[in-house]
């Protein structure tokens, strides 16, 4: 029934072909205007702002870019973050979407036309969150095999949240491009599938795409092995073909090479735990091939081939298993990261504090899958048991992916992010089945009629008589039992009763027009209220998206609108009071804030690269005041304190002191991470109450603080959200690129190497 139902709703866009393309692509193109314009909130509301902390990293790094060009910038020493280390940021940055930024920024002064390269990046995720519904389109339609489906996936995923999250105006990070390149590349991936000739051009396609993805973003592991899992798959399912091979074969030989040339990957490809997996499946596709040629070559048949097959694959798997008990003694293989670590572990017990102090890293809450996905959520689940109708290569595709990405959605919420293209092209499959089997009922006249032929048999079987088989209506014809040999082994009464009421019940459904098209209108009028529902809710989640955090808005008591920037002024205050040589320290969220807007060295940001360093500064903020000027004396001239909780947010440095401590007691002995959090009634615990970071942070408000000995207070914003200190006794620099004597032999001396927590 469902098939049927389909298929004469495909029958009414096939007479009229030119017109339903033509309504898709309007809607196509609508679809892509609103990606664009729905996330433009946080330009109409702030202006043309860098949002958050990271962004201001790769603004910073894109201006670099830009003013020094590509030879200057792979070799960048940046010498104003992680004093007193430094960073090399050439190797430990993944440079995609700095590079486009400065191509776009190139293009547009060479056309004369305008735009500061702020304004390139601040418009960059919109229009690249346009770019990635168009992707969604092509995925969708592949995958589904139905350009309904596309176009509603490309509609829902323009302004899903789930893809909001990380793409609007303003929010200049990596993910912004990185999803695109994403679904760009699983496109071409699958599209390489569809017949003996794609792989040519598509799996070529594929490798350039996620060249460009690996540039972009560290995520490129997921996709990398998503695409193995799928070869993997297919092969399970006994789907292998030399299609498959050619296409895997092409993507993995031309994209390999090339992605370990960059610096941030490396080798990590044949010797990371995560990418052993799709090098393993290279590797045994090349086995699978092999013994398809030699059973080409001798006329094998298919017993013959199989015992050949097994033989082959025994002898790799031996010499696999040689080389890894070779290998792995060696330290050859690399283990797994922390991050993905977590992805398969509770979230709280990484054994790293320091992936467990970021928010983002947080396992997702249920009710995280309603914010960000609305109706999809219900919807989506339905469109993906549809794919398990008219099986093929590209619906694997859609299947193994919907899962995988569900799960690592399930356990850290910034996955979330990889999930939306699946529930956005599951869910507009079934809405694209909705609407045309709704379309069919409302339009068709003609009411379907059943195979007499094959309802007289089925009757006779299920011994019920059919019509016109020679019964009175309304009573029962004899029909002589058969006996279960009769019948055969397979053959039971229940199920050819079965199949009669399923025919009944197709019957029923066919001849019934009037109460189809009752159930069309009630399908579409429920449809349309989802949709204005939907829209609904991504419009407000789009606005609440776009609210930049280094800007905020509040209402006066008259109930007018005030932009609060306590953030930004207190980073200018920096900018225009401070020596353009003075080191700001401060917790690591805010030092790219620092060095992107005071353009002034900090101690650390969110790039945390070294555990130990972090530890350092996590001690000097939890010590007491004369145990931490000792260490802060050498490492800074000026403190940073964000104190939000006097403004009504109560996220700032107090509530991050559990973490600060945890950090610096992995490194540190003397430092009782569990010591250190606020009792009931906001009251702090004695180790908290002693340290440095709590007295810094209520100074002057909290009449039991006393007063500070070794650092002056020299800005308090205005809503008492930011606190800026100067240290009083700066000890003399050392040398740029190591710890002064006196903490290497007094502090750093007495620490214990970071190791994994088991």
């Amino acid at each position: 029934m469902v098939d049927a139902a389909c298929g004469a709703g495909s029958n009414i866009m096939k007479n009229n072909s030119a017109l339903a393309t033509l309504i898709r692509f309007a809607i196509l193109a609508y679809a892509v205007y609103t990606a664009y314009k729905i996330r433009l909130y946080a330009v109409i509301n702030y202006g043309r702002v860098i949002h958050e902390f990271d962004p201001w990293f790769n603004f910073r790094a894109t201006e670099y870019l830009v003013n020094n060009g590509w030879d200057k910038f792979k070799v960048w020493y940046d010498d104003m973050s992680w004093y007193p280390l430094g960073r090399h940021v050439g190797t430990t940055i993944y440079p995609g979407m700095q590079i486009t930024a400065a191509l776009a920024y190139r293009a547009a002064e060479y056309l004369n036309l305008g735009i500061s390269l702020n304004d390139v990046c601040v418009f960059m995720p919109a229009v690249f969150g346009a770019f990635a519904s168009l992707a969604c389109n092509g995925l969708a339609v592949e995958t589904t095999g139905n350009p309904n489906a596309g176009v509603a996936a490309a509609a829902i995923f323009a302004i899903i949240p789930a893809h909001l999250m990380r793409s609007v105006a303003g929010g200049y990070d990596n993910e912004s491009v990185a999803v695109t390149a994403i679904v760009l590349t699983f496109y071409c991936w699958v599209r390489s599938l569809r017949n003996d000739r794609s792989w040519m051009v598509y799996g070529v396609l594929a490798a350039l795409s996620y060249i460009y993805m690996v540039l972009a973003w560290g995520g490129y592991t997921f996709v990398l092995n998503m695409i193995g899992v799928h070869v993997a798959l297919l092969i399970g399912l006994g789907r292998y073909s030399s299609r498959l091979h050619h296409a895997y074969s092409v993507f993995f030989m031309i994209s390999t090479p090339v992605v370990m040339q960059f610096p941030i990957v490396g080798t990590k490809p044949i010797q990371d735990m995560e990418q052993i997996g799709p090098l393993g499946v290279f590797l045994g596709i090349q086995v699978l091939e092999f013994c398809e040629i030699m059973r080409r070559k001798y006329k094998m048949d298919e017993e013959a081939f199989a015992a050949f097959r097994m033989r082959a694959v025994a002898v790799v798997v031996m010499i696999a298993a040689v080389l890894v008990q070779a290998f792995i003694p060696a330290g050859f293989f690399g283990p797994v990261s922390n991050r993905v670590r977590s992805l398969f572990i509770k979230h709280t017990t990484t054994g790293n504090p320091l992936v467990d102090s970021v928010a983002e890293h947080q396992a997702t809450r249920p009710d995280a899958y309603w914010l960000y996905f609305h109706n999809v959520f219900y919807y989506a689940p339905l469109g993906f048991g549809m794919q398990f109708s008219g099986r093929s290569d590209a619906k694997w595709f859609l299947v193994a992916y919907t899962l995988m990405s569900a799960y690592f959605s399930r356990k850290m919420v910034r996955l979330i992010l990889i999930l939306g293209p699946a529930g956005a092209i599951c869910a507009g499959a079934f809405a694209a089945f909705v609407f045309e089997w709704s379309v069919n009922n409302l339009v068709n006249q003609q009411s379907a009629e059943t195979d007499e032929e094959e309802e007289k048999e089925v009757a006779e079987k299920a011994g019920t008589p059919a019509k016109g088989a020679g019964g009175t209506p309304g009573k029962e014809k004899k029909v002589k039992k058969t006996t279960k040999k009769e019948r055969g082994a397979d053959s039971h009464l229940l199920t050819e009763q079965v199949k009669f009421m399923k025919n009944q019940i197709i019957k029923a459904y066919n001849y019934n027009t009037f109460a189809r098209k009752v159930a069309a209108v009630v399908f579409l009028a429920g449809m349309a209220s989802s949709i204005f529902h939907f829209q609904a809710h991504c419009e407000q989640m789009a606005q609440n998206l776009s609210e930049p955090q280094i800007m905020l808005r509040g209402r006066n008591r008259d109930g007018s609108t005030v932009i609060i920037d306590d953030f930004r002024e207190s980073y200018w205050w920096l900018r225009d009071n401070t020596p353009e040589d003075a080191r700001v320290m401060s917790w690591w969220d805010y030092g790219y804030q620092i060095t992107g807007v005071a353009n002034r060295t900090t101690i650390a940001d969110g790039n945390t690269w070294n555990h130990e360093h972090l530890a350092l500064l996590g001690k000097c903020l939890v010590s007491d005041e004369e145990k931490a000027i000792k260490m802060i004396r050498h490492l800074a001239d000026y403190m940073l304190v964000w104190s939000t909780r006097y403004a009504g947010m109560w996220g700032d440095d107090l509530a991050k002191v559990p973490h600060i401590a945890r950090i610096a007691g992995s490194v540190y002995p003397d430092i009782y991470g569990p010591g250190y959090y606020m009792e009931s009634q906001h009251k702090p615990s004695p180790l908290l109450e002693n340290s440095l970071l709590y007295r810094l942070h209520g100074h002057r408000l909290n009449p039991a603080i006393q007063p500070l000995k070794y650092f002056e207070e020299v800005y308090t914003s205005k809503n008492l959200m930011v606190r800026i200190y100067k240290v009083t006794d700066v000890a003399k620099r050392s040398p740029f690129g190591d710890y002064a004597p006196f903490l290497k032999k007094n502090i750093i001396s007495k620490s214990k190497p970071f190791q994994q927590i088991r």
